[in-house]
Formats: C-alpha cells, sequence, structure tokens
C-alpha cells in the first residue's frame, strides 16, 4: 500500500470540452443557492463568509457527466488496485458549484452526512471534482494547506473523502469557477 497521499489523487481528462462548454452556458442562466456547511457543535447548517453557490437540478448533459463519472471511478479503481476495495455501492446525484467574483470554499474534508439521509445510508469514501472552465483568475483547489491541484477543463478528479485530504478552493478574483461534484459511498 503506498503511504504517499498524493498517490490516493488522480485526475482523469475524460469530459468533453465542447460539452462543458455548453453546460458552462446553461448554468450562467439558473438560479443557485449559497453553500453551507454543516456544523456538529451547534447541529445546523452555517455558511462561512463569501461562499460559493451550488445548484442541485439537472443540466442538459447531466446524464452523460453521470457516466463519465462511472468511468473515472472504474478507472480509479483499476489504478488503485486495491483486493479490500474492488467496488462502491453507488455514487451521488450531480452537485454543480458556482464561484462568482469574491466567492471562495473554505478548508474541509468532504465527510458529509446529509448526503446520505433517507434510504441510503453511510458516508463518502470518495469524491469526484469535475472541472468544466478554466477561464478565471483565482479559484485554486488547494489540498494538504499548501498543494495546488490544476485541473484543466474536461478532468475529473477523484480523491478519498477523509480528514486526511482537507482541501479548499482559494478565492475568485475574475471570471466565473464552474465544477461539478459526486461522492461515492
Amino acid at each position: 500500500m503506498e503511504k504517499n497521499l498524493n498517490s490516493y489523487i488522480k485526475i482523469y481528462n475524460i469530459l468533453d470540452k465542447e460539452k462543458c462548454q455548453e453546460t458552462v452556458e446553461e448554468l450562467d442562466n439558473l438560479e443557485f443557492e449559497l453553500h453551507t456547511f454543516y456544523n456538529y457543535l451547534e447541529d445546523r447548517n452555517v455558511q462561512h463568509g463569501n461562499e460559493l453557490s451550488v445548484y442541485n437540478g439537472h443540466s442538459m448533459y447531466y446524464n452523460y457527466y453521470m457516466q463519465q463519472i462511472w468511468e473515472g471511478l472504474k478507472s480509479y479503481l483499476t489504478d488503485m488496485n486495491f483486493p479490500w476495495y474492488n467496488t462502491w455501492s453507488g455514487f451521488s446525484p450531480i452537485r454543480y458549484n458556482r464561484y462568482n467574483v469574491g466567492t471562495e470554499m473554505h478548508k474541509h474534508c468532504d465527510h458529509i452526512h446529509t448526503l446520505f439521509e433517507g434510504p441510503k445510508k453511510g458516508i463518502p469514501t470518495l469524491s469526484i471534482v469535475g472541472c468544466l472552465n478554466e477561464n478565471f483568475s483565482g479559484g485554486k483547489f488547494i489540498m494538504f494547506d499548501d498543494e495546488e491541484i490544476k485541473l484543466n477543463t474536461g478532468d475529473i478528479m477523484i480523491f478519498p473523502s477523509n480528514f486526511l485530504f482537507p482541501h479548499c478552493v482559494t478565492e475568485v478574483t475574475e471570471g466565473t469557477r464552474y465544477t461539478l461534484v459526486s461522492w461515492t459511498w
């Protein structure tokens, strides 16, 4: 087993760039809501200042993205080659993230309980981030406090959803940053 945490972060360029551009154009015209984090000390969702906005609905290429996420997860499991972790139970519907100028995502880990309230129980084991555009400034994806992970349009990044992988997105200073996210369990 690899002990270098970076080896568990994989990037696959599998999203069609034209579809990404068309999705960005579509998302520009949709209503997003402010992102919140669950605060276990207060037992409620809270906003951390200048947070991004999120959209939990479908886009014209939603099914295409769901299929590409499945392909990315299949590649990830093949690349990792762990006999003790060779499958997942499912993955969440896509959420779209929009970072306008002046917004960011504060440092956190993806130990998300609220995704699996209801019939599906569990916590995420893998996080998936898909990059839909790169015509913005700022908005850097930072892992482990100080390591920038550069994503290009069409990339899907997969990494473990636990406390060993804290990450954030720095403030966008120009343009609008769009990503899609999903989580496996």
